[in-house]
């Protein structure tokens, strides 16, 4: 079993705690027909499981935060996707957006986002769960519609550029006001 749970916790000003559970999806095959990831996300598991070397050079694509389709190798004991010459380490971030759109597999960005922050990153070995978090105190008041989860990875000309790998769409959207924090968390579990 593989499965994905988004968890949005926003802290009030008068300390009152709100949790929302969305984008539940147990099993890849519940039948529920939930996007568990993007196709973009998809691929970036791929890499990551693939055997390859360098002289195999399995390459793969994915469209990035810009929205221009990009090539990348996967190469032995870690991917390619991850390290390259020019580009920063491997980063986690959480994006947060105003848009209520459905979300689609072909999701490349938040299509509303407000910021995207650093995430924390965790594994619980006894559970065979792996949580990554971000979090955000606006300055102003907004409302949070979306919420998504990137990937810094290397592209093949050693750029390092961002891919959503997962979008998921709160309803209804939540209001934060200025000085409160909502936190996201992915939730995956093996």
């Amino acid at each position: 079993m593989f499965g994905k749970e988004l968890v949005v916790t926003i802290v009030r000003r008068d300390g009152r705690v709100e949790t929302y559970r969305v984008a539940v999806n147990r099993d890849v095959g519940d039948g529920s027909g939930g996007d568990l990831i993007t196709r973009w996300g998809f691929w970036l598991f791929y890499c990551f499981f693939a055997e390859a070397t360098r002289t195999l050079n399995i390459s793969i694509s994915f469209r990035d935060l810009t929205g221009a389709s990009r090539s990348q190798r996967c190469i032995t004991n870690y991917p390619y996707i991850f390290f390259g010459s020019g580009c920063t380490d491997r980063a986690l971030f959480i994006g947060f957006g105003s848009d209520s759109s459905p979300p689609s597999r072909d999701d490349y960005r938040l299509l509303g986002e407000l910021v995207r922050v650093g995430a924390s990153f965790s594994a619980d070995e006894s559970n065979y769960v792996i949580t990554i978090s971000g979090s955000w105190t606006p300055a102003s008041d907004v409302t949070v519609c979306e919420v998504g989860l990137y990937i810094r990875v290397c592209d093949l000309g050693g750029v390092a550029r961002y891919v959503l790998f997962d979008r998921s769409v709160l309803s209804p959207c939540r209001s934060v006001s200025a000085g409160e924090t909502v936190v996201a968390s992915y939730v995956f579990r093996f």
